[in-house]
């Protein structure tokens, strides 16, 4: 099934370049839906997944018309805020977030609940850190 996910994401990535933003939308929902209780991700994780910016991201998540349905709270800024969230404010979507079991630490999302969308889809896919050359290697 992650396979076909991966696919059809693709397929949306190429659409985001179109004027379609319904299928954008949709794919972003699909996405959201893969996000597990607990667990949180980034409107910047999306953003790479979908083709798009984080900024883009945002406003199509504030468009949710079933905002629980759709867990559109479980998207976070990529330092741990919360960022927005349309139906009562950040206040509402930290309760949410807390009684899902997603941790805190001060104001923010403590780091451990954080997933990449991407490792979600195809954990075989999650791009490693790239090592760079020391000075030995180089000369």
């Amino acid at each position: 099934m992650k396979n076909n996910i991966l696919r059809d994401m693709k397929m949306s990535r190429k659409l985001v370049k179109g004027d379609s933003r319904k299928y954008v939308r949709d794919a972003l929902y699909m996405l959201l839906m893969l996000i597990p209780v607990g667990k949180v991700t980034t409107y910047a994780s999306l953003a790479r997944v979908l083709g798009t910016s984080p900024r883009a991201v945002g406003r199509l998540l504030a468009m949710n018309r079933n905002p629980i349905v759709v867990p559109c709270h479980r998207v976070v800024r990529r330092d741990g805020s919360l960022g927005g969230y349309t139906p009562g404010g950040p206040r509402v979507k930290e309760r949410i977030l807390r009684l899902e079991g997603v941790r805190f630490k001060d104001s923010r999302v403590d780091p451990s609940c954080i997933v990449d969308i991407i490792a979600l889809l195809d954990p075989d896919r999650l791009e490693k850190p790239r090592r760079r050359p020391s000075a030995r290697e180089t000369s």
